[in-house]
């Protein structure tokens, strides 16, 4: 990484509201009836605010939550306060998430009045059956829709996310909702497995037996037709869940992985600035209160040790299919990584989830589906 690069940096702003809630997330969201949403806006506006020097700002990503559960004056106003914090037309990428039923051409024209460049919707699966059972709020018709609505106004920077392994999902369905994404021309698709969480209503759902899952068999079997599939159809896995056609990766969370730092502005946000992660208080009225009274809302830091940024640069670039590059890591860090970690590398070679050459660390096609296991074999240098 070169010093240039190190400096570059993101902001993710955190909205926290939802018009309903998906039973499967886990993520910080609150229902947004009843809530404070202007207040937040005001509060979040002061938190971005604080963010003095922005030259090196080369991403902002507005996720949540679903940020366009915002009504169009919410959302002018916050997109005028990134708009005055940031040069937006010199920004390599201005990505907003929302729920397809959301993207009206009203509110794409709304976007790209004030410089959104890219948008990401959670689509989940285009079976309209399963798409009841998890509580989403969009039929099939709608995706397509908003997609039209989107380039009908030049933001062609289109990321759809998929899962797999949902209740009463089939093969036959993940195909079906595949070969109707990619028929819809966007250029990124991000494919998930379900993860059950313990805080959700599926987890209550499946624990009572009232839900049914696939098999890990039929998991691993859609993960792999999922691989297969998109590389025909000229997308590019760069990531373990990512795919895209050429050029069109997500800088933003791409930078993650590389470890780039960037701020996190919001309830329950995390960020990662002069070598401190932080993470932001969850509930709204806390993030509020915090702001008002202190002047941020940082819940918890932690200075990022020399021993943790080795294990991140392993752990966060590892899940790239580029994969890591040893002798960088070692140029930085001042040492010998193959010695370092040379019971986790072995071990993850011989299992065939790793392979090094030309000195470059990364997981093989059998790797793919346990990679978390690999990951965790660097948390912790021996």
């Amino acid at each position: 990484m070169s010093k240039d690069n190190s400096k570059k940096k993101g902001i993710y702003i955190h909205i926290p509201f939802c018009k309903y809630i998906c039973s499967y997330c886990d993520f910080n969201k609150f229902y947004i009836q009843h809530q404070p949403v202007d207040e937040y806006i005001d509060i979040l506006i002061i938190e971005l605010d604080t963010i003095i020097d922005t030259n090196n700002i080369e991403t902002v990503y507005i996720g949540g939550g679903t940020p366009s559960a915002l009504s169009d004056d919410q959302l002018i106003r916050l997109l005028i306060a990134v708009n005055k914090k940031v040069t937006v037309n010199k920004l390599k990428e201005f990505s907003f998430e929302a729920n397809p039923e959301d993207l009206t051409i009203d509110r794409v024209n709304i976007l790209k009045r004030y410089g959104v460049n890219r948008v990401s919707m959670g689509v989940q699966t285009l079976n309209n059956k399963i798409l009841e059972v998890i509580g989403r709020g969009h039929k099939k018709d709608d995706v397509k829709k908003a997609i039209t609505n989107l380039k009908n106004v030049n933001i062609n920077n289109i990321n759809v996310d998929l899962m797999f392994a949902l209740p009463g999902q089939t093969v036959e369905d993940l195909c079906d909702s595949m070969e109707t994404i990619v028929s819809y021309g966007i250029n990124h698709i991000s494919c998930y497995s379900l993860i059950l969480e313990q805080r959700t209503k599926l987890y209550n759902q499946v624990k009572s037996k009232h839900i049914i899952l696939p098999t890990n068999e039929v998991e691993e079997q859609m993960y792999d037709l999922t691989i297969n599939y998109l590389n025909k159809q000229g997308f590019i896995q760069y990531e373990i869940s990512n795919f895209s056609k050429q050029g069109s990766e997500s800088i933003h969370n791409s930078n993650y992985w590389l470890n780039y730092e960037y701020y996190g502005i919001g309830a329950g946000a995390h960020g990662y600035i002069d070598g401190i992660r932080y993470s932001n208080h969850g509930p709204v009225k806390f993030y509020i209160d915090s702001i008002v009274k202190k002047g941020n809302a940082r819940r918890v830091e932690n200075k990022v040790t020399e021993k943790e940024k080795i294990e991140e640069h392993f752990f966060l670039g590892l899940r790239l299919l580029k994969g890591v590059d040893l002798d960088i890591v070692d140029n930085k860090y001042n040492i010998n990584s193959r010695e370092l970690y040379k019971k986790s590398i072995d071990k993850n070679i011989s299992a065939g989830y790793l392979k090094l050459e030309n000195n470059i660390l990364s997981l093989t096609r059998k790797g793919l589906f346990y990679g978390n296991d690999v990951f965790a074999d660097f948390l912790i240098i021996d």
